[in-house]
């Protein structure tokens, strides 16, 4: 193994420019170091006036630079909060302060004896400044220096020689680069300890922020095994390590490391905010007992009041168990009594959010909805956690169907202030469009139904309901009650009656406000005058321009969104219309005319609210019952069969086959030469073919947003074409890629919907049978998902292994850990990286079979492993062959099917699952995936050098046209 040296240590003058006139023959005390012996007195003075007046100043700044980050620093602790209590952003900040720490460190060293014990910490404070400054390079150097001039050197009493970085003895191979920290008792009552070693784990610590996690992972590896390390740095490299992990989001062993960390925070408030990480790393990785174990500790040893809420918060959200109503329960309880108390009164709209989401867990969306709505209550100005109840009582509300009520919570958030709201705009912005809509064609429809139920009752009972609805709105706008000129109503301040003297009659010789007979007509006569008023300023002026608001929004938008196709066009008068009983009577449909228009505008809506279900909402039923309603309102009203095509478009979807084919008769029979008709009747006009490039082009895009994970994309663009080609062009294959979707986002429910129309609907299908056992399997997920977690499994104890390569800074850290072994993971396939170089072919080796999937979202890469595991377990019961996903670049997935004995024995296999893979994965395209044979070192070097179009030339040279 190549061993390096230190270089020297030699000393220039400072900046190595020339001194001033006067202090040419001056020499700093660090020149002075080789002229004088460094006696006890002389180690006294130098140790005392560098330690108190430069080590102590310096530090003292680090530290408060470090608080005032802290201090500036807001956890977010309904996310992963960071690793350390302040940001590196917050300390460079304050750079001018850093900058003093190395003017006063640099000042330290060079004024005094280079030979006291305080040099190698003033250095230390040097780096450390230049890393808060995040000027990783320089500190990078800085504690290169350390580690390499600072090490110890053999003295009469010491038999260590060693150079850095070789082994302990010869007997033993063990790399060490700490160094053994021999100190006297007076050493140890004087001074800090030796600041080598803390050099090396804050080198580690620089390196990771560079994301050089390689080359920082040898270097923790090797301490981690070096003997010669203090016990006073153990902890402190568990705190690097887990900061090692943590950066990767490995986050299990983050927080194993974490955990023997906790001893090094600076202070109690440090310590318990790692408590809560270690809570939620925890819990992330579903050990509830452990997170809840730390939350409780969190809380019992925070100062922050806030942190101490969300610790009890999470503490009460923790399931114990297999996920017992009963658990749920008594966790949501313990919340509800949080909100009841005083403590936790700030935070009551926290608290009940948090137990409205236990309780859709549970599920038990009533009580979830009541809880939300105090969680609404008791908000004030979160405006995050509004804008999250607001979206879970708009998905409750969307899914019971009740979009009227969606719409308004949807209405009601408010983006752009949330980032959680803002990740799902789309699919909100989507249903506020199709609810809008909807609300317009709903509205429509009950204010012509009313009207027209008004028109029907008997002359007498409709005087006497104009007059009570005359009441109740004069009374809503604060109009008198007063009638003239034939029912005029007179507004509130326009009467020419003289005002009353509030003080007339005081004979009692009184003061007004005592005298309650006078308040009293007072108040009466201001209500007779001006109506009921706000207590606000301005209120005269303010109340004008709402007038003018709302008339203005009448007219330019409610009246714009109602399809009104009577002919009349009323002039857009801004000045609210007198409200009398002829105005109310106006509007009602009498005669045959206003009748026929009021039809024209609920026959337009209830058609239009049937397409809304139809092709925006997708809820089929209800599009079936508005096209009946409809039907049974307006018979005689089919618009061309567009209403039958609609039916037999729904029908289709939820697999009621006979029913469709009762109106396709309909159709061809009553409307044989309609659009309907050449809609219903021409495949082109559906399906994607040969025949229609533009629409074969459409659909296959769609497919292929489905594939890479464009989701939002992909259904937007679905609901487009779905509106222009009806029915036909769903096929099973997109259908069960968007169940896959909706599995992954646990919409169970609407994937269920979409698996049952594969079965019911094409009886022909190969995917049929996978749908059925994929309806049966998520029909029973939460008794599936309660089992797997009731399992124990013991984690098995990390094997640490180093690996030693003869170049500077290239250690590299293999944590490996023992693999969970489950049927499918028999065999762990090494990926160690081959130096780049040619492929080889090696028939006779073993080898093993690639799937290599090309941009296809890990959603089908993992369905894709799936279907060819039930494919083996079928078909190669006897034969224990193992899939393991892999990747090769960013865009290239791979599954790995191994073990074969050789090349013949792998194209056997090769060309069977070739042969058979259109139907196991009927629903990905042929252009997606494609399958070849591989040795391990030609995989290795393969995932290395991502040339898999040179190894495909390759392997086609030596089996021709077989890839």
């Amino acid at each position: 193994m190549a061993a390096f040296t230190q270089p020297t240590w030699t000393l220039e003058p400072f900046g190595k420019e020339k001194k001033p006139e006067k202090f040419e023959n001056r020499k700093l005390g660090s020149e002075k170091t080789a002229d004088k012996k460094f006696n006890l007195a002389r180690n006294f003075y130098q140790n005392t006036i560098t330690h108190y007046n430069y080590y102590f100043n310096a530090n003292s700044k680090v530290v408060s630079v470090i608080d005032r980050a802290k201090s500036s620093n807001i956890d977010d602790y309904t996310n992963l909060i960071a690793f350390y209590p302040y940001s590196l952003d917050g300390t460079a900040s304050q750079k001018i302060e850093l900058d003093s720490v190395i003017l006063s460190a640099t000042a330290g060293i060079l004024l005094h004896d280079l030979r006291n014990d305080w040099i190698d910490n003033m250095y230390f404070l040097i780096g450390q400044a230049y890393y808060f400054r995040k000027d990783f390079d320089s500190a990078l150097m800085t504690f290169q220096f350390i580690n390499y001039n600072l090490f110890p050197r053999k003295r009469k009493n010491d038999d260590d020689d060693r150079i850095v970085g070789t082994t302990t003895s010869a007997k033993d191979f063990k790399i060490s680069i700490a160094n053994k920290e021999k100190r006297n008792i007076l050493q140890k009552l004087t001074a800090k300890p030796p600041s080598r070693n803390d050099a090396i784990l804050w080198l580690a610590r620089t390196l990771i922020e560079q994301n050089e996690f390689a080359e920082s992972g040898g270097l923790l590896n090797t301490l981690q095994n070096d003997p010669n390390l203090p016990k006073r740095l153990q902890n402190d490299l568990e705190e690097v390590n887990a900061y090692w992990f943590f950066k990767q989001a490995n986050y299990d062993s983050a927080a194993v490391h974490l955990e023997k960390a906790l001893s090094t925070a600076t202070s109690k408030q440090d310590r318990s905010r790692w408590e809560y990480l270690l809570g939620q790393l925890n819990e992330m990785n579903g050990n509830f007992d452990n997170a809840s174990k730390f939350y409780v500790k969190a809380s019992k040893h925070t100062v922050d009041p806030l942190l101490d809420i969300y610790a009890r918060l999470n503490d009460a959200k923790m399931l114990k168990g297999n996920g017992d109503p009963k658990d749920l329960a008594r966790s949501i309880n313990n919340l509800i009594k949080m909100g009841r108390r005083d403590k936790f009164e700030a935070y009551r709209d926290i608290v009940y959010y948090s137990a409205g989401e236990l309780a859709l867990k549970k599920p038990d969306t009533s009580q979830a909805v009541q809880l939300f709505a105090k969680s609404l209550k008791y908000n004030e100005s979160n405006i995050n956690y509004k804008n999250r109840t607001f979206l879970q009582l708009g998905d409750i509300a969307y899914n019971q169907r009740k979009y009227l009520l969606a719409f308004a919570y949807y209405d009601s958030l408010q983006t752009g202030n949330d980032s959680i709201i803002d990740t799902h705009i789309a699919k909100i912005q989507d249903r506020k469009n199709a609810l809008s809509k909807l609300v317009v064609a709903i509205t429509n429809i009950q204010h012509e139904d009313s009207l027209q139920r008004i028109a029907f009752l008997q002359p007498n009972e409709r005087d006497d309901y104009l007059k009570k609805l005359l009441k109740k709105l004069r009374k809503e706008k604060g109009l008198k009650e007063d009638y003239s000129s034939g029912g005029e109503i007179i507004p509130f301040g326009n009467s020419n009656q003289k005002p009353a003297d509030l003080f007339a009659g005081n004979s009692k010789g009184e003061w007004y406000f005592y005298n309650s007979s006078l308040k009293s007509k007072g108040f009466n006569e201001f209500k007779s005058k001006w109506g009921n008023r706000p207590n606000l300023d301005n209120w005269r002026r303010k109340a004008g321009m709402e007038i003018n608001v709302s008339n203005t929004n009448l007219i330019a938008g409610d009246n714009k969104n109602i399809k009104n196709n009577t002919g009349d066009n009323k002039s857009n008068n801004t000045t609210e219309e007198e409200i009398t009983y002829e105005t109310l009577a106006a509007n009602i449909p009498l005669n045959e005319e206003k009748l026929n228009a009021s039809n024209i505008i609920l026959a337009t809506n209830m058609l239009e609210l049937a397409r809304i279900y139809q092709n925006d909402l997708e809820e089929y039923q209800l599009a079936i019952d508005a096209y009946e309603a409809y039907l049974k309102r307006f018979p005689t009203r089919l618009e061309d069969g567009e209403v039958h095509l609609g039916l037999y478009f729904c029908y289709t979807k939820l697999g009621n086959t006979e029913k469709a084919e009762y109106y396709k008769n309909l159709i061809n029979s009553n409307f044989a030469n309609s659009k309907s008709a050449k809609l219903l009747n021409n495949p082109t006009a559906f399906l994607p073919s040969s025949k229609n490039p533009i629409i074969t082009q459409l659909y296959d895009d769609i497919y292929n947003l489905f594939i890479e994970g464009n989701f939002e994309k992909a259904m937007l663009e679905k609901k487009k074409a779905d509106s222009l080609y009806g029915v036909n062009y769903w096929t099973p294959q997109l259908l069960y890629i968007e169940a896959l979707n909706h599995i992954k986002n646990r919409d169970d429910s609407a994937a269920i919907r979409g698996l049952e129309v594969i079965v019911n609907a094409n009886p022909a299908s190969l995917l049929k049978d996978k749908a059925a056992t994929m309806i049966d399997v998520l029909r029973r997920r939460g008794e599936i998902e309660a089992y797997l977690n009731s399992l124990e499994i013991t984690r098995a104890t990390e094997e640490k292994t180093i690996i030693i390569i003869d170049k500077p800074k290239t250690i590299t850290k293999s944590e490996t850990k023992t693999p969970i072994k489950v049927e499918t993971d028999k065999k762990v396939i090494p990926t160690v990286v081959t130096p780049t170089g040619q492929f080889t072919m090696s028939p006779s080796s073993p080898h093993y079979v690639l799937m290599v999937l090309d941009k296809v979202d890990q959603v089908y890469v993992t369905e894709s492993r799936n279907a060819f595991i039930r494919y083996n377990r079928e078909n190669y019961y006897s034969n224990a062959i193992v899939i393991n996903k892999d990747a090769i670049d960013a865009e290239k997935s791979i599954l790995v099917f191994s073990p074969f004995a050789d090349a013949a024995t792998a194209l056997m296999y090769y060309d069977k699952i070739k042969k058979n893979a259109a139907a196991e994965i009927s629903w990905l395209p042929a252009n997606k995936y494609s399958f070849i044979i591989i040795t391990d070192d030609n995989l290795q070097l393969l995932k290395s050098n991502k040339n898999y179009s040179e190894y495909k030339t390759l392997l086609n040279t030596q089996f021709p046209n077989r890839f």
